[in-house]
């Protein structure tokens, strides 16, 4: 959601982005998928500056 969108929907309903936002901890696992442990490492890529 844009910054302006949040700004509008406060405006309309009279409230601050506290009453429209909720935040929570999960405390949740995440599972690796089985080919990230045995696979090669990903290659490198550096960005460049073009002239």
């Amino acid at each position: 959601m844009s910054m302006d969108t949040l700004a509008a929907l406060c405006d309309i309903l009279g409230c601050t982005p506290n009453d429209l936002i909720e935040i929570a901890v999960v405390q949740a696992s995440v599972r690796k998928a089985a080919s990230a442990a045995g696979g090669p490492a990903p290659t490198v890529r550096r960005p460049r500056a073009v002239y």
